[in-house]
């Protein structure tokens, strides 16, 4: 095979000393097929030789090293209705250091390849195509025939272009002639024309002078009487500016008098106001200071405070564990859209309806808010110096949230303003003021009675969850369908923070991507079975994670995504802590109920509910209390599992944990 590739390329190894000469070119065709025939001057010291056919121009290239071409170089036309050879252009390339000898066939239909068989006979060298019925011709005599009907035609031509050279020897005689004639007439009547203009040339200058007289008596007349006119106009500029002069000073002296009056009278204005401004002012003092009493009175006893707080569900401050939230909830939803700021000043605007003044409000707790009040454009609240907190506005409600670092020990600082009342907690700054579960209840049951509401902060779990994928390889939609774009493709043992459920598909966190995984493909750790458990045991030794002795993993995805334990507050609801008498034996109804908490750090986990029509109304659930048609089977960290029997039939209830900012999902 190899043999044949370069029998195809090279015709002869040998490079000649001297160039070889192409002498003529023919192309003919036999029973069996046709050829182009290249006739050299001697079969000694034949070139090298290729071939390349690109079927886009039609164009068979030959080449041939070290080569002449006794026709010279250029183009010829064989013959343009041609399937086999329309024409030819023949010209010298050089190649790494060889002169080579093109030249490009314009093919027909009949040559489509450069895999064509060559042969020599003696001095001729053959290309042989696939084919017949071509018609033969002998380039050097086809261009001999042609080169004598050229010369029969050029004689022709010649003899043409001496005649028309007699013909236009006698037509340019006779215009020579008939010039001279009309040359002599055009003289005999420019000496006309010259007599007649000499003659008009005299009349117009006797005329012009005549003109020129008239025109120097009339400038003159023209100038006397501008003189006479530039005099009467000056005289009576003069009188005019005299007047004028006189009725200015008349108009200044009326306007100082004028000026004096407005200016005695807006300082009796002036003292009229300052007057007025501070008797205003000393009655704003007192009604603040009268507000600032009640509003402190207010604070003091529990007692409503409606009127400093119009459209306000509640102001609350929550701090501890690493961070600071401040949390307002208005009667209308808050929109995002609605919210400006902070400028410069550390201000941020809401925008709802309130009172256009109103007294500063002072915020009791933390250090991220200073204060809010009411003015034209909506709710101020004025940022502590230096706080940048990061917004959100989240189910209608505008949370502020940044770091905390003056709790240094576990522990909250819950403060709460609605329209009926403030209430302040401080629970657990550290572990050894930390009491038992019924002395807390005991204790904030007896400080609830001072209170209109009453509200709680307690210390959970963080929310998010931890998901492991089951399958061998899943993909990370960037929407919740199959035909979305692939973020990332998941193998078996990756962990994925759990963000939301959207239909079949998860929302997740993997490193810097957040996208959607099929529900089928991923499991919860303690979901996993005792086979996956021990394959995903394999795979993170593999991977080089720590596994601990229960299965799982130190130094997982979540560790530092959350530096701050999240905590739920109850916001003015009652003090789940303390169990409404009669409520759990009378039966709740799970249908009708949001869990909003689980109490993990005491002996006994419970589980805090609200009714969904109605949060006010909040339980406190343990593992085996009943509930309408049921009881509580199980509560872990995230999910609190119900056991339901309606109609002779049993059937399990998982409710999940709310969202990390303490909302409603």
């Amino acid at each position: 095979m190899m043999m044949n590739k370069l029998i195809t390329l090279f015709l002869f190894v040998a490079v000649a000393v001297n160039a070889a000469q192409i002498k003529d070119v023919s192309f003919g065709c036999d029973k069996s097929n046709c050829a182009v025939t290249f006739k050299f001057a001697s079969d000694k010291d034949l070139p090298s030789f290729f071939q390349k056919y690109d079927a886009k121009s039609h164009k068979l290239t030959l080449g041939f090293s070290t080569s002449e071409f006794a026709l010279g170089m250029g183009a010829f036309e064989i013959d343009p209705s041609s399937e086999w050879v329309k024409s030819m252009k023949v010209y010298k390339e050089p190649f790494r250091g060889t002169d080579f000898l093109k030249i490009d066939l314009i093919v027909g239909s009949a040559i489509k390849s450069d895999k064509n068989e060559i042969a020599l006979n003696k001095s001729d060298f053959m290309l042989k195509l696939a084919g017949k019925g071509g018609k033969a011709w002998t380039l050097s005599k086809l261009f001999a025939d042609r080169k004598k009907a050229a010369e029969k035609a050029a004689a022709e031509e010649k003899k043409a272009a001496e005649k028309a050279a007699l013909e236009e020897k006698k037509r340019a005689a006779e215009e020579k002639k008939a010039a001279e004639k009309a040359a002599l007439e055009e003289k005999k009547r420019l000496a006309e024309e010259k007599k007649a203009a000499e003659k008009q040339a005299a009349l117009d200058k006797k005329a012009a002078e005549k003109a020129a007289a008239e025109e120097k008596k009339r400038l003159a007349e023209e100038k006397k009487a501008a003189e006479k006119r530039a005099l009467e106009e000056k005289k009576a500029a003069e009188k005019r500016a005299l007047e004028e002069k006189k009725a200015a000073e008349k108009a200044a002296l009326e306007e100082r008098k004028r000026e004096a009056a407005e200016r005695k009278e807006a300082e009796k204005r002036a003292l009229e106001e300052k007057k007025a401004a501070e008797k205003a002012a000393k009655e704003e003092e007192k009604r603040i200071a009268e507000e600032q009493k009640n509003l402190d009175k207010a604070i003091k006893e529990g007692g409503k405070i409606s009127a400093l707080l119009p459209n306000l569900k509640e102001m609350t401050v929550l701090v501890g564990s690493g961070m600071e939230q401040f949390r307002l909830v208005a009667t209308t939803p808050i929109e995002l859209q609605n919210v400006t700021g902070p400028d410069k000043a550390g201000t941020i605007v809401i925008g709802l309806a309130g009172p256009q003044k109103s007294p500063v409000f002072k915020i009791g707790a933390g250090t991220l808010v200073k204060h809010v009040t009411w003015g034209a454009n909506g709710l101020k609240v004025q940022l502590q110096q230096n706080a940048k907190p990061v917004i959100v506005v989240q189910e209608g409600a505008l949370i502020l949230q940044v770091r905390e670092t003056t709790i240094k020990k576990d522990g909250f600082l819950f403060w709460s303003a609605h329209p009926d009342g403030i209430f302040v907690r401080d629970w657990m700054k550290s572990a050894e003021e930390k009491p038992s579960f019924e002395t807390f209840v005991s204790k904030h049951d007896k400080e609830s009675k001072k209170l209109v509401s009453g509200s709680q902060t307690f210390h959970l779990r963080p929310v998010v969850r931890e998901l492991i994928v089951v399958a061998d390889e899943i993909e990370l939609f960037a929407a919740p369908n199959d035909n979305s774009q692939v973020l990332k493709r998941l193998t078996f043992g990756d962990r994925l923070v759990s963000l939301d459920v959207s239909g079949l598909y998860c929302k997740v966190q993997f490193g810097s991507h957040i996208g959607f995984v099929n529900k089928r493909a991923v499991s919860y750790m303690d979901e996993l079975s005792a086979v996956q458990t021990e394959r995903l045991k394999q795979v993170d030794k593999e991977r080089g994670e720590i596994v601990s002795e229960n299965g799982e993993i130190a130094g997982s995805q979540l560790d530092g995504l959350y530096d701050d334990r999240v905590t739920y507050s109850s916001f003015g609801r009652r003090d789940p802590f303390v169990e409404i008498k009669g409520l759990v034996e009378e039966g709740i109804n799970i249908d009708q109920v949001e869990l909003v908490g689980i109490i993990w750090e005491s002996d006994v986990p419970m589980a805090l509910l609200v009714e969904s029509k109605n949060p006010s109304i909040s339980y406190t659930l343990k593992e085996g209390d009943k509930i309408l048609n049921g009881k509580v089977l199980k509560i872990t960290q995230t999910d609190v599992l119900f056991l339901i029997q309606e109609f002779g039939v049993s059937r399990r209830y998982s409710m999940g944990l709310p969202d990390k900012f303490g909302g409603q999902k």
